[in-house]
């Protein structure tokens, strides 16, 4: 064994040495390794001490060496001149490993520390890309696309489903979810809850991911004749959690409107906007943010009392009464209409309600400092909002502050405000609320340009801003459906709601005093 493998090497330094004899016979003694040759430490030799096939053979370990596209090519050129069929093989073996040799011996290039920065900043950029582009991908293969359309409306076509679909379409309004139209079976209009956890269930199960069913009642000419009809619409299960960004803003709008109202009478810059309060004076500011906050305490046990989730309030500032209120929605939908109708009512109702108990203790007692007398000696040219010019000119704090109060609930349960679209769309729809809430929306403003003279240049500043923040931080989806539209209001919440959306027309509405008397 020990011969077989002394004989063996033998062999191969022979072979070894022949191969080099012959390829680089004359010009073995020159440097095969120089610097600046097209990315590559290979020197061409002179081409006068080369043969041919050792020209082309050197030229295929350059390529190789450069790692050139071409490098097969050349490889098989430099095969075909070779006219010895035993050095072929050892010839290629050669050229092949030279030139990854010459590829691996050859230095990286001396970075400098900004190029090495900049270098790293890259790769950790194309890393988060690639980070995110996973995690979309992974999220929308969870998610309901229009591609689904058809596997939903196969899987609703059973007879021994409670609802036989017919067509489905993928629809953005009022929620991004399939629309599926059919006829509900037996007695599932009656039983809807058992209904709808059988068609959730099925779905899930065929979609292969979890779903929510509602059932919306049909606003379009098919139900023209009378005829309550419902639709189906499929949508993603809600995420219960609330983000980040929404507490973070949350927390910015309190300290902006916190800061807006104590500095209001400090502020330059406030008192050109239109503050109401002459400059060295205070605000009740502790008694507003009591009403704000029992609005939202009230608003979230309401929602929690069906099984809903809330979002965190977004407060309005104003440069004028130093606080507009607090937007505010729901992160998943409501059962019925009724308990709808109970959460957006619940903030304006209970924050109306301390309102009137502060208004109730401003005239009960009696307060003689001398200094909130002095706060509350306003022009009534630069009142916003008549309901303000009704305290007159010296009065309690807490009579502001109740004042106050009652206009943020007004504004709350305008048309084109979040709890007054909701309120709107349990009593008459979702169609007829989005056409009037487009109408106030430009309206309201309007009436206030209308109504604004040379006196009373501030008036129409709190419409325009409450506009503002409108159009920019209302929560998204204020129509969401309710889970189920097939159950009606009762009388009793239908006259509350009518009651309040009347009161808030009426005392949210940009016009002086002296215009309604």
């Amino acid at each position: 064994r020990n011969k077989a493998v002394l004989l063996r090497f033998g062999f191969t330094a022979l072979g070894a040495f022949v191969v080099v004899r012959t390829i680089a016979s004359g010009s073995a003694t020159q440097p095969l390794f120089s610097n600046g040759c097209t990315g590559s430490k290979l020197q061409r030799p002179g081409d006068l001490d080369l043969t041919e096939p050792q020209r082309a053979w050197i030229w295929a370990a350059r390529c190789v060496a450069a790692d050139r596209d071409d490098a097969p090519a050349y490889l098989e050129a430099a095969w075909h001149v070779t006219d010895a069929w035993w050095l072929r093989p050892l010839a290629l073996t050669w050229a092949i490993s030279l030139g990854l040799g010459a590829r691996l011996y050859q230095p990286a290039t001396a970075l400098s520390k900004e190029d090495q920065i900049r270098l790293k900043q890259g790769r950790q950029q194309r890393q988060r890309q690639q980070q995110q582009q996973a995690f979309q991908t992974a999220a929308s293969a969870d998610r309901l696309q229009k591609a689904d359309v058809q596997d939903a409306v196969r899987a609703l076509q059973r007879i021994e489903l409670p609802f036989f679909a017919t067509s489905g379409q993928w629809v953005d309004s009022p929620l991004s979810g399939i629309e599926i139209r059919g006829n509900p079976r037996g007695d599932a209009l009656q039983n809807w809850r058992v209904a709808a956890s059988e068609l959730e269930a099925q779905l899930s199960t065929e979609l292969d991911r979890s779903l929510v069913v509602h059932l919306v009642q049909v606003e379009e000419k098919r139900a023209a004749s009378g005829q309550r009809i419902f639709d189906l619409l499929v949508t993603d299960v809600p995420e219960e959690t609330v983000s980040n960004e929404s507490f973070m803003l949350s927390a910015f709008s309190f300290l902006l409107t916190l800061a807006c109202a104590t500095n209001l009478t400090s502020s330059e810059v406030l008192q050109r906007l239109g503050a109401v309060i002459a400059p060295g004076l205070q605000m009740p500011v502790i008694p507003l943010f009591c009403l704000l906050a029992v609005g939202e305490l009230a608003r979230f046990l309401a929602a929690r009392s069906v099984g809903v989730t809330t979002k965190p309030p977004i407060f309005l500032p104003s440069p004028q009464i130093g606080i507009l209120g607090a937007l505010s929605g729901i992160q998943t939908p409501c059962p019925s209409r009724a308990a709808s109708l109970m959460v957006a009512l619940a903030a304006p109702v209970a924050m109306a309600a301390g309102s009137l108990l502060c208004l109730a203790a401003a005239a009960t007692t009696t307060f003689t400092g001398d200094e909130w007398q002095a706060l509350h000696k306003l022009p009534q040219m630069h009142m916003p909002l008549w309901p303000l010019e009704l305290l007159g000119s010296s009065f309690h704090p807490l009579a502001w502050a109740g004042a106050h109060g009652l206009i943020m609930s007004c504004l709350a349960l305008l048309p084109h405000s979040p709890d007054g679209q909701a309120v709107w769309s349990c009593l008459h729809g979702r169609s007829f609320t989005k056409r009037l809430s487009n109408i106030t929306l430009f309206a309201y403003p309007m009436i206030a340009i209308l109504f604004m003279s040379a006196q009373n240049t501030d008036l129409q500043m709190l419409p325009l801003l409450w506009t503002f923040f409108l159009i920019n931080f209302s929560p998204p989806q204020t129509d969401r459906p309710p889970l189920e539209e097939l159950s009606e209001v009762p009388l009793a919440g239908r006259l509350v709601g009518y009651l309040a959306l009347a009161i808030a027309a009426m005392g949210a509405l940009p016009v002086p005093l002296s215009s309604l008397v």
